[in-house]
């Protein structure tokens, strides 16, 4: 009986002993996994603004574009400047006579004037009647040395034929002279060269100017050919 006791009072302290771990376990919360806030997202690495677009060096403003050289004004070109010209005036026309007529035309600048000049080829010249010209054209045709060297312009009811001087002594052009009632001439070449005037130191005036005023000379009665002379850079 002591035995049988004894057993029962052990198996009722181990039904104690579990019952109190059951109630323990029971008793203890289950800690709960809530989501992970311990490492949210990166906010600790931003976008990055700690390196903006980059500011720190902005459009080369220290070398701004290049405004001493204005736009649209390079050197004038050299064949659009006229220093001078030559005019080829008839024969017997004096040096006052030449100045006169000069006098009457606005050059647009002083000048400089050397009468009857022998800086041209073209020394010699007729003057033929239109009633006569197509003859004379003919005798022209014949004489090959003569063809490869006579200019022809008109002048009123004239043509002006320049000669050369090679053949003014050959007996075929002696006897057309003589055939036509026709009379060997001389021109007179003058040159004038452009001065410096008040103001901006130039020697020469704009092409467009030149070319006005050769239209104008060669209206003149007194004068055949007038011939610009330009300024070439070095």
């Amino acid at each position: 009986m002591v035995k049988v006791s004894k057993i029962k009072k052990e198996f009722v302290a181990v039904i104690v002993l579990l019952i109190l771990v059951v109630l323990w376990a029971l008793l203890i919360p289950t800690p709960s996994t809530p989501v992970n806030t311990s490492t949210p997202v990166n906010t600790s690495t931003p976008v990055n603004t700690s390196t903006p677009v980059n500011t720190s060096t902005p459009v080369n403003t220290s070398t701004p574009v290049n405004t001493s050289i204005p736009v649209n004004t390079p050197t004038p070109d050299p064949e659009s400047q006229v220093g001078g010209m030559g005019i080829q005036f008839k024969d017997g026309i004096s040096e006052p006579g030449v100045k006169a007529i000069l006098q009457s035309y606005n050059m647009t600048r002083n000048y400089r004037m050397a009468y009857d000049t022998n800086c041209y080829s073209e020394k010699y010249y007729i003057m033929v009647d239109k009633d006569k010209i197509t003859g004379v054209r003919n005798e022209i045709e014949k004489n090959g040395a003569w063809k490869a060297y006579a200019t022809t312009i008109i002048k009123g009811d004239y043509y002006i034929i320049t000669v050369p001087e090679q053949i003014i002594q050959y007996k075929s052009f002696l006897e057309m002279l003589k055939k036509y009632d026709l009379q060997l001439k001389r021109y007179i070449w003058c040159e004038i060269r452009f001065l410096y005037n008040d103001g901006p130191l130039t020697y020469w005036i704009p092409k467009e100017d030149a070319i006005g005023i050769k239209n104008e000379l060669e209206k003149n009665e007194n004068i055949f050919i007038v011939r610009l002379s330009y300024i070439y850079s070095s």
